[in-house]
């Protein structure tokens, strides 16, 4: 089970940090590139010793960056705790999530990557400042400008979600915490705490019921090739993550194609 409130301090105490703050992305090309750079950056940034832990049952800490040009913060992580333990809870995961949002052009996982330090793997996430939890959004009644854009990208989040099997909007067990919004922005969505994803189950997730899907994410789905998908998470997840995953993705497809022959293209796929 997570620490929800090592999570809330978090990003509490993210806002003390020159966190990079992303800038909104005109084509799907240009969001590329500013991965590929802030992956770049996250890679060979210098980690300053200075290391704040925000671990309870995790090793997790917050960390400030320098390239020698520009600093940030980030969040790293060394808990590896991979299946078949009781208790799953690995860097890895999260790593996995972030790769596989690349291969659906999402861009709602913040760019992660693996670092070596001490001699010790582990990863290290971009924090991203001036956030508000779709938990607190909810409890705070604060509407979006664009209802029904933000509503539809909770939507992909869904979707999403019950592809890595790692509920943030279900009803029973979700974590509304892990959805943050860049409010004072252009209400950029991002999916956070992806560590337990990818539990090995051939089926989607109670409660998370898909009801629509943007046609970008659907296609994206069709098109994804499952060798591909094995090729860039294969070093993250074993096989019985991997072959509940391919499945799920099977399901995910089905489901969509089941609504629209139903309802009809519009009323299910959104641009």
């Amino acid at each position: 089970m997570k620490d929800k409130k090592a999570m809330v301090i978090m990003f509490l105490i993210s806002f003390a940090f020159g966190i990079w703050g992303y800038s909104t992305f005109l084509t799907a090309n240009q969001e590329s590139i500013k991965m590929e750079e802030m992956e770049k950056y996250l890679k060979t940034a210098t980690i300053s010793p200075d290391w704040i832990s925000v671990g309870a049952r995790t090793e997790a800490y917050f960390v400030n960056l320098d390239d020698g040009k520009i600093k940030k913060g980030g969040f790293l992580k060394f808990t590896n705790r991979t299946r078949p333990h009781n208790l799953p809870d690995s860097y890895k995961y999260a790593i996995a999530a972030y790769e596989l949002d690349k291969l659906l052009d999402l861009n709602l996982v913040p760019p992660i990557v693996e670092r070596e330090i001490d001699d010790r793997k582990a990863s290290l996430q971009i924090l991203i400042k001036n956030t508000l939890g779709e938990d607190v959004r909810q409890v705070k009644k604060i509407e979006a400008p664009d209802h029904k854009s933000f509503s539809n990208t909770l939507k992909d989040v869904n979707v999403f979600d019950n592809l890595t099997y790692s509920s943030s909007l279900c009803q029973h067990n979700g974590q509304l915490s892990d959805i943050l919004i860049e409010h004072k922005k252009d209400w950029k969505v991002w999916r956070i705490d992806l560590s337990q994803a990818f539990g090995p189950y051939s089926e989607l997730i109670l409660d998370c019921k898909i009801t629509r899907c943007s046609r970008k994410l659907y296609q994206n789905l069709l098109k994804l090739d499952d060798k591909i998908i094995s090729s860039k998470l294969k070093k993250y997840i074993n096989k019985a993550e991997m072959k509940a995953l391919l499945k799920r993705k099977k399901i995910i497809i089905d489901t969509i194609k089941q609504l629209i022959k139903e309802k009809g293209e519009e009323a299910v796929l959104f641009s």
